[in-house]
């Protein structure tokens, strides 16, 4: 089995600077959401999950807007059960950021209510949990604040905290932590979870940016499953897509 964990970054160009800018600029800082959904090409974000063939994907970073499309595309590739979750939405525009897990093992999603965010840029982008009742395995999917909020950081990880004490057996955690795994292991109760995706430098990939930041801010964690392997693969966001094998 394959899981990947993929911030397209809304489906905005992060490969070039001044794309990355304007984009940025678009979603979170005017008044007009269909300016926002323009920049965005949802195309970006299937081409690199369909070259990852994963069997589970967590996606962060969706716009709304985008969900309609972004499901029919996931579903041409197989993915049969999808779902959202809301995090954030942005100050000027008010459109939500999502987080989404797709699948092609059936799956459902599962209760995972009060996670806390906050109205503006890096306020934490959503919180999402399925089980898959063949695995007999639960899976989340996050997406954490930046490191300046910190008063809302220590929230989420309290949030976390306390739901992974009602977690028995084989478990994912997989997401954009926006902190290296050194930062992330001692705040969060990390018991008997491995990383599976080896630390794995995935953003920035933003030329001039990478300069100032290119770290391991996305992981995946397992318990209770044995990991064969880890890689990434490059797409069109500011983040690299990673992967783990598991059995």
């Amino acid at each position: 089995m394959k899981v990947a964990l993929y911030n397209q970054m809304f489906a905005l160009d992060g490969r070039k600077l001044f794309s990355n800018i304007l984009g940025h600029y678009a979603v979170h800082f005017q008044n007009n959401p269909d300016n926002a959904l323009k920049r965005t090409d949802i195309n970006r974000t299937i081409k690199i999950i369909r070259e990852s063939d994963a069997d589970i994907i967590g996606i962060c970073e969706i716009l709304e807007g985008q969900e309609k499309e972004l499901e029919t595309e996931l579903k041409k590739l197989g993915y049969n059960w999808i779902y959202f979750e809301e995090g954030h939405r942005t100050k000027f525009n008010n459109l939500g950021i999502k987080v989404a897990i797709a699948s092609k093992i059936k799956c459902k999603k599962q209760k995972l209510e009060g996670f806390p965010t906050k109205n503006e840029l890096g306020g934490g982008g959503g919180a999402i949990q399925c089980y898959f009742p063949r695995l007999k395995l639960s899976l989340i999917n996050v997406h954490f604040a930046i490191m300046q909020q910190k008063e809302l950081l220590k929230k989420q990880i309290s949030f976390f905290n306390q739901n992974f004490k009602k977690l028995n057996g084989k478990f994912i955690l997989m997401g954009d932590f926006n902190q290296t795994f050194k930062e992330i292991k001692d705040k969060l109760n990390l018991s008997n979870l491995k990383l599976a995706s080896n630390e794995i430098k995935t953003c920035s990939l933003t030329p001039f940016v990478r300069l100032f930041h290119f770290k391991d801010d996305d992981h995946i964690l397992v318990r209770k499953i044995n990991v064969k392997g880890c890689g990434f693969l490059e797409g069109e966001s500011d983040h690299r897509l990673i992967y783990a094998e598991l059995e």
